[in-house]
């Protein structure tokens, strides 16, 4: 890939950012519009007679007191509760946020935007998908990048978020004129090919960013964070399955132990000790029991701070929602997905997934599937790393579908 110079990454992140900060401009309702007073002040007021208005705020009552919020210690919030000003979009918040190299509670900086949209090559595709639509940020980009009369279909299993992403995605320019169509799909992207094939198309463009989102990170009831106690939960979908509790206590020690291998890396003598702390009763049915557990566990692999927790986590998350089970079905269906010359881009968070999405592409290139695959994956530039802490990890790896 040819590289950029540094004004020109620069001047990409600033694009990326602004994506985020464009969420924090939404327009809000009016307030003094007459539509939205209650039924007696409309008829009052309509009327002109204030009497009137008056004796129906008497007979409503008097207006309930004001209850102040509690302040939280220190200059800036810590805590997700607190983070009101961020998660209400306050212009000002977010700016001085994103400033800072944060992401602003209840949002998601999207990862690469320049370089998925430099392999995806947007400017002449019918048809879309972005698998992991999240807090929208791929598909931003990709609704001003794409052709008059394209489509994009959102896929998203996280119910919540996805209706909040297609509300404010339907509010963009070329959305709202209708230069681009938009759908939404609330399913997990390991059925993207079924629904594709359902509705008879073939795509130009598929982007797929594993892992979880920030907003489901950052909030502690959602259970992915040991930083803030939670209900040990990580269902991406927060309406159906088992929670991590549940698997836990249902699962044997050697299930458990294969986990923390396949999905964390630990040798076998560590994940077994592990598994054995984890499943000990009670189950633990805390973000921060489940973190004590592996911090009480000797292991014979160096570790830096709580990096053990934070790989155990993540295999628990793993487990739970089958997200291995859920890639290897969409990197299959692939090839049936894509349209001839179709492009593909993945973007994954560890080894786990790296490694399947790796050996896909190879296998898909031997077979003359694809007619060309990222030989080595992409990272995220410095200033982006510096900018985006969580940009870190992340490896980019793309496949061009032959032309039959």
């Amino acid at each position: 890939m040819r590289h950029r110079s540094p004004l020109l990454r620069a001047f990409v992140w600033a694009a990326t950012r602004s994506l985020v900060r464009s969420f924090s401009h939404a327009p809000t309702r009016n307030l003094c519009d007459s539509s939205l007073r209650a039924p007696g002040l409309r008829a009052a007021a309509t009327a002109g007679d204030d009497a009137a208005a008056a004796r129906a705020d008497a007979d409503d009552g008097a207006a309930a007191p004001r209850v102040r919020r509690k302040r939280y210690a220190g200059r800036y919030p810590r805590n997700f509760s607190e983070k009101y000003k961020e998660r209400a979009n306050d212009a000002a918040t977010v700016e001085r946020v994103l400033e800072k190299g944060g992401t602003p509670a209840g949002t998601h900086v999207p990862i690469m935007v320049a370089e998925c949209l430099e392999h995806l090559r947007v400017g002449d595709a019918a048809v879309a998908v972005d698998c992991t639509l999240g807090y929208g940020g791929h598909s931003t980009a990709l609704v001003a990048a794409l052709p008059r009369g394209a489509r994009l279909l959102g896929v998203d299993r996280d119910g919540d978020e996805l209706a909040k992403t297609a509300a404010r995605l339907a509010e963009a320019p070329r959305a709202a004129s209708g230069e681009v169509t938009l759908e939404q799909i609330h399913s997990n992207y390991a059925v993207v090919g079924d629904e594709l094939a359902r509705r008879g198309l073939a795509v130009d463009a598929l982007l797929a960013d594993l892992g979880c989102s920030s907003m489901q990170v950052d909030d502690p009831e959602r259970g992915f964070t040991f930083k803030r106690e939670g209900p040990l939960d990580m269902r991406m979908d927060a309406s159906r399955g088992e929670t991590a509790a549940d698997w836990l206590a249902r699962s044997s020690t050697a299930d458990v132990a294969a986990a923390f291998r396949t999905a964390a890396d630990f040798g076998k003598r560590d994940a077994r000790e592990l598994a054995v702390a984890a499943r000990r009763a009670p189950t633990p049915a805390t973000t921060t029991a489940f973190a004590e557990r592996v911090r009480g566990v000797a292991l014979e692999e160096e570790t830096a701070d709580d990096d053990a927790v934070k790989r155990a986590m993540q295999a628990l998350r793993v487990a739970v929602n089958d997200e291995f089970a859920s890639l290897d079905a969409l990197l299959a269906s692939l090839p049936d997905a894509l349209a001839p010359g179709g492009r593909a881009v993945v973007l994954t968070f560890h080894s786990g997934e790296d490694r399947r999405v790796k050996q896909a592409f190879k296998k898909g290139l031997a077979a003359n599937v694809y007619s060309a695959v990222a030989r080595r994956p992409v990272r995220a530039s410095p200033e982006e790393r510096r900018a985006n802490s969580r940009s870190g990890c992340c490896k980019l790896r793309w496949c061009v579908r032959s032309q039959d």
